[in-house]
């Protein structure tokens, strides 16, 4: 197998090939006027198959190397999205065979585990359902098999038991079962990804609630009943966490041995940086101001990533996985953008002007992008500031533009 290894927003350097056209990791691009056609890179990190012999390897920009995702994927589940949300992050082939990828050893475990572990943190309580049993009882429970029990009592004198068989309405059915099968996997593969890394403990921590939830469940789960376990469109929570558990379940080939293998082949999948990135952010606004935060709300002109509004402070913030904001100013697209946001109606009401109308004059309300770089630095730079007292860098040459820089936490800081 070949691999061709890029970074985000690097250029591939080849001609226009029909083997690269529907790959989610390239699209056949022209970013900038000076530069020439081709298949560039964007935000997407990730392995994929060109063909059966050749693969695609992106990994994040330069200068973004040391990105602490376990610590990132931890803090997007602060916030109150669904559950469904974080799935929309990140796309997995489980079908397709591994490829080697050293470069992406330490995304994919954390990923999976870290979005099951939140998942399932959200089942308050267990489903129950009928179980049949055929058990050698003390006393008569259901239905006494008669032929069994003849041969396997009677006719060894063994006349303290009956052989029964029975229905128990009981927590114990499969789909628990497969649920506490993944969690004593994913607590294997964590003492590998978390060891010295402070931000195991939460995790450690999510899944000891999780396992004490699911104390009277047997984790007997054979692999040939792993695909007859079917999820219910009224349990969303438990459709994910069942879907999530299987994926745990074959991506180590169902033997738990296997959870501590540090491999360098990675199920083909793709990871949407921009996305994460904005949903990390969420997680510390969330964290920070809580309900004064409104995520992607709908407006005339589109869905601002933060809508922030308090009594005496009202803002509209948009996440832009762009690192070159810390040196140059805004794009015009980008200021345009949020310019478009500060003059819509049903945002601006939902920011608290309720009266406003075509004909009334604009409030001044601050624009803030928000944008990232490599760094260690406070675990969350809204945690007790003000938002107000974090609008201190100006877009020049424009009326209440301000950029907050929010580091990507990088490995070494949490430990």
């Amino acid at each position: 197998m070949k691999a061709i290894l890029i970074q985000e927003h690097e250029r591939l350097g080849i001609e226009q090939d029909t083997r690269y056209d529907n790959l989610s990791l390239v699209r056949w691009d022209k970013p900038m006027e000076n530069d020439p056609w081709g298949y560039y890179a964007s935000y997407v990190i990730g392995a994929e198959w060109i063909d059966k012999k050749e693969a695609l390897v992106v990994t994040t920009k330069r200068g973004m190397e040391e990105i602490d995702f376990l610590t990132m994927f931890m803090t997007c589940f602060s916030s109150d999205l669904s559950i469904e949300s974080f799935a929309e992050i990140y796309n997995i082939d489980s079908e397709a065979p591994a490829i080697h990828a050293p470069s992406l050893k330490g995304v994919l475990s954390p990923l999976i585990v870290l979005h099951f572990l939140g998942v399932v943190s959200r089942i308050k309580s267990l489903k129950k359902g009928y179980v049949h049993y055929n058990e050698n009882l003390k006393k008569v429970k259901g239905h006494i098999q008669v032929m069994k029990n003849e041969r396997k009592n009677i006719a060894s004198k063994r006349f303290d038991r009956v052989y029964c068989n029975y229905d128990e309405y009981t927590v114990d059915i499969p789909e628990n079962r497969l649920i506490k099968k993944a969690l004593i996997f994913s607590s294997q593969i964590l003492k590998t990804i978390t060891e010295n890394h402070t931000i195991g403990n939460k995790a450690k921590l999510m899944i000891s609630i999780s396992l004490a939830l699911f104390e009277n469940v047997n984790d007997d789960v054979q692999i040939r009943e792993v695909t007859q376990i079917k999820g219910h469109k009224l349990f969303s929570e438990y459709n994910e966490a069942l879907r999530l558990a299987k994926l745990i379940l074959q991506r180590y080939d169902y033997s738990i041995s296997k959870t501590s293998s540090l491999s360098e082949n990675v199920t083909p999948f793709t990871l949407d940086m921009s996305l994460l990135y904005e949903h990390y952010v969420y997680g510390l606004l969330y964290d920070a101001y809580g309900d004064k935060i409104s995520y992607q709300f709908k407006g005339k002109t589109g869905f601002p990533d933060f809508l922030y509004c308090s009594t005496n402070f009202n803002a509209i913030l948009d996440t832009k996985y762009i690192p070159k904001y810390e040196n140059v100013s805004l794009d015009n697209d980008v200021i345009r953008q949020l310019s478009g946001y500060s003059r819509d109606i049903p945002i601006l009401r939902h920011l608290g002007y309720d009266d406003i109308d075509e004909e009334s004059p604009i409030p001044n309300v601050p624009c803030v992008i928000i944008y990232p770089k490599e760094g260690a630095g406070v675990k969350n730079p809204f945690a007790k500031k003000k938002l107000r007292e974090l609008c201190t860098t100006h877009v020049r040459k424009l009326a209440r533009f301000y950029k907050i820089c929010i580091p990507l936490p990088v490995m070494g800081s949490n430990k």
